[in-house]
């Protein structure tokens, strides 16, 4: 129970200080050029908690999806106001404001969003993270990727003609090629590169991927469950399992496959534990209610996430910010649009991927946060009326043109597109709804956290 509320409460602080970190921005800059401002919220819907500072209300409200500084020199009543056509007459017009500045508003969000962003990367540097490449894990022997030639411990270089470094990036190419398409993987082997035209996509779960095929996931154990063969072992957290059954072991799934045929049998374990190499003993048992033989392990924290491969910060906002590019290009590209589509996610799949990767550890989830804070600073640049960029493009036509949008134009387009988005909101949180039932169609892993954890819960 208290790591669940842990959770619950990392959850909602780590993607509030994103949303107070973006309106901080519009805020603090909102203020140093002469704007009125009438309220600072993180935040929506009812407020929780407000108090009235300086003419401006700081408001804590009910549903953590956002935030918001109101700022009436940039909303269509505000301009009302701005530019005298106020219905009642009641109000002061409120001064104006160079058209310059509130592009210097709207851009400070998203600034502070990849300021943020760098200082996260920087975090996540002093991680103990594994540098893991694309490496294939398991081929089921009758995938069409198996008779394509794709072999476990393949690593794939390239997809599409397109380099990739990470399973990740694996998967974005994949998710972009379409349905029932074959994709041209560069893979290699040895000293051997191989290329390979492999089906992605698997039509069953709608998500895009490469059938029959997982990720090579590092064999790193986390939790021994006490009263375990694996206690019981002397196994300890952070064992890197190198043989099992005097098998080598290539990887998690690996390591799970071989314990299932060991049933009540002592057999040799060989881990490196702080880089020595020791060999231990181990009786796996079987459990009845888990219906699987088990030891009492579950994969470990230190597992790396696509959000936490890249190096220096740079690299991993470049490596984000290429991510999402590539995204929105296809989604633009007639080919690659409805693909594209399919791998949009909402509110519900940002909280699912956050409290996954906090369960994997703190360097996963600021790695994960690192790359939301990019994602919502290019998101809110797009030239949408209802977001920063829309604002840009209304003041950038009022400095080249010397004259303003009128208030009821920019009304019009808010509210229109604040319905899309709205509606668009609303569908993609009911399609995550759904597929957070099967929790491993959120994630390019298909690891299920307790697979080789006794039940103690």
């Amino acid at each position: 129970m208290i790591e669940i509320l842990y959770i619950v409460f990392m959850m909602l602080f780590l993607f509030g200080i994103t949303i107070f970190v973006h309106e901080w921005g519009h805020f603090i800059v909102a203020r140093k050029c002469g704007f009125q401002v009438d309220a600072f919220a993180i935040g929506m819907g009812p407020a929780l908690f407000q108090k009235e500072v300086d003419g401006v209300t700081y408001k804590i409200c009910l549903f953590p999806i956002g935030g918001y500084v109101s700022l009436p020199q940039l909303d269509p009543e505000g301009m009302q106001k701005v530019q005298g056509d106020n219905a009642t007459g009641d109000a002061q017009p409120l001064p104006d404001v160079s058209p310059w500045h509130k592009i210097a508003v709207a851009v400070a969000g998203p600034l502070c969003n990849i300021i943020f962003a760098l200082l996260l990367g920087f975090l996540v540097t002093l991680g103990d993270r594994p540098e893991t490449p694309a490496l294939v894990g398991t081929v089921e022997t009758e995938s069409a990727a198996y008779q394509a030639g794709l072999r476990p411990a393949d690593q794939i270089i390239a997809v599409n003609g397109n380099s990739v470094k990470t399973w990740y990036e694996v998967q974005v190419e994949a998710l972009l090629s379409g349905n029932d398409s074959s994709t041209t993987f560069n893979v290699q082997r040895g000293d051997y590169i191989h290329t390979l035209l492999l089906k992605t996509n698997n039509p069953e779960s709608g998500e895009a991927f490469i059938p029959g095929v997982t990720e090579a996931i590092p064999c790193v154990l986390g939790r021994v469950t006490p009263g375990s063969p694996a206690e019981a072992a002397g196994i300890q957290p952070d064992d890197i399992v190198k043989s099992f059954n005097n098998i080598p072991v290539t990887d998690w799934n690996h390591f799970t496959k071989l314990v299932q045929q060991t049933a009540d049998q002592t057999v040799p374990l060989i881990v490196e534990r702080n880089e020595d190499i020791i060999t231990l003993t181990v009786t796996p048992e079987f459990d009845t209610s888990a219906d699987r033989v088990l030891i009492g392990v579950s994969l470990g924290g230190s597992l790396a996430m696509p959000w936490t491969l890249s190096g220096n910060p740079i690299e991993q906002i470049k490596s984000d910010a290429s991510s999402i590019f590539r995204l929105l290009k296809a989604l633009a590209t007639a080919g690659e649009a409805k693909q594209a589509a399919g791998g949009l996610g909402g509110p519900v799949a940002i909280f699912t991927m956050i409290w996954f990767a906090l369960k994997m550890g703190i360097i996963n989830a600021l790695g994960l946060i690192r790359f939301i804070n990019i994602n919502l600073a290019i998101l809110n640049l797009l030239p949408l009326p209802v977001l920063d960029g829309g604002h840009i493009v209304f003041s950038l036509y009022e400095g080249i043109t010397r004259r303003k949008v009128h208030p009821k134009v920019i009304a019009t387009l808010v509210n229109a597109f604040a319905i899309l988005l709205i509606s668009a909101m609303l569908f993609l949180s009911v399609r995550d709804v759904d597929r957070a039932f099967n929790v491993g169609r959120l994630f390019e892993k298909e690891i299920p956290p307790s697979t080789e954890t006794l039940p103690d819960e």
